[in-house]
């Protein structure tokens, strides 16, 4: 699969390797996923039997819409983990009735949505050692860089994989990581032929510098993303803005907003656009519903704190809400951001 001649790209690629399974407590780790999709189709094609027994989550409590799609090619046996619309996680009893009427051979975590960690060593207690548990961090592969949120595979999952460009500050990408040589070899195997084959070696490059960025920065970045998106939720919350989940509302980079009340979530979004505030529409699993998922990382690389944060809570509320004419938003939020020009939590350019 290598270039014939092309050792320097090789180097470059196991660095890539050698940092990712440092920083996220791996003996193995792939990094030519092409993104986290790409990823999707690799892990699962590499690990569930054909007629196997696959859970996955529902997209309205927060899964992937590919998990379910890739998984339907090989077997008819998928059913859904059950959640708790209350905190917007595993219903951990009613997954035990699930498992004893059907055991497992994969267990997905397919979280595009996370507030709080996924409960992996109960799940492990509930299911033992056969079903292979594999834990997407698409979302929040910047927080489990810094130490924080949850550890994966130390608490039991088999497999740590997703896309390398929305908490962690990286190219658009993917990677695979285990502790098991096994898989790793079946990983290897399904990649190429098959999924990949140019992967892609400038991204490679790019990953790699922000994995060793990580190493560095990537503990304070993870608490400040942290606290930022919970002082976000708090200045909503705080002017009346149903953020959903109880207080602290958040441990990820996530917050989830209920706009139901001034506008529906496709008529709000619009609304934030307009004001220069990006935001995203999503199936919010507490209400099993519409909502906007909003996300931290970005203005935390750029420097902003929790000062900031309750700032960009009354932007969002005098947009929504419009307590302001749209154009006194438009710009408040230009001088903000014009303050905030330089990333941070990164090595000086040369």
């Amino acid at each position: 699969w290598r270039y014939v001649g092309g050792k320097h790209l090789a180097d470059i690629e196991n660095e890539a390797r050698r940092l990712a399974c440092e920083v996220y407590g791996a003996t193995h780790a792939n990094v030519r996923p092409l993104s986290g999709e790409n990823c999707t189709n690799i892990v699962i094609h590499a690990v569930l039997p054909r007629g196997g027994t696959f859970f996955h989550l529902a997209m309205e409590d927060g899964g992937h819409f590919a998990a379910a799609s890739v998984a339907e090619r090989l077997t008819p046996h998928r059913h859904l983990l059950p959640c708790d619309p209350s905190h917007g996680g595993l219903d951990l009893d009613a997954c035990a009735i699930a498992f004893a009427a059907h055991p497992p051979d994969v267990i997905y975590l397919d979280a595009s949505m996370m507030l709080r960690p996924h409960p992996i060593r109960a799940l492990r207690d509930l299911v033992g050692e056969h079903p292979i548990i594999v834990y997407d961090a698409s979302q929040v592969f910047g927080l489990l860089a810094g130490g924080l949120f949850q550890d994966p595979l130390a608490e039991g999952a088999d497999l740590l994989s997703g896309s390398t460009h929305k908490s962690l500050p990286g190219p658009q990408k993917g990677m695979i990581l285990t502790r098991r040589a096994d898989l790793m070899d079946r990983i290897e195997a399904t990649i190429f032929p098959g999924h990949v084959s140019n992967f892609h070696l400038h991204h490679v490059a790019a990953l790699a510098v922000t994995l060793a960025e990580m190493q560095a920065f990537g503990a304070a970045y993870a608490d400040a993303t942290i606290a930022n998106a919970r002082a976000l939720a708090r200045g909503l919350s705080k002017r009346g803005m149903n953020v959903q989940t109880s207080a602290p509302h958040t441990d990820s980079h996530q917050v989830w907003l209920d706009v139901t009340d001034v506008a529906t979530p496709d008529e709000a979004v619009e609304r934030l656009h307009e004001a220069h505030l990006i935001a995203n529409v999503n199936l919010l699993p507490t209400l099993r519903a519409k909502g906007l998922r909003l996300g931290t990382p970005e203005a935390t690389r750029l420097g902003m704190g929790e000062e900031e944060m309750d700032h960009v809570a009354a932007l969002m509320h005098d947009a929504l809400t419009h307590a302001r004419p749209i154009e006194a938003v438009q710009s408040d939020v230009l001088q903000l951001a014009a303050a905030f020009q330089t990333v941070q939590y990164t090595f000086p350019s040369c």
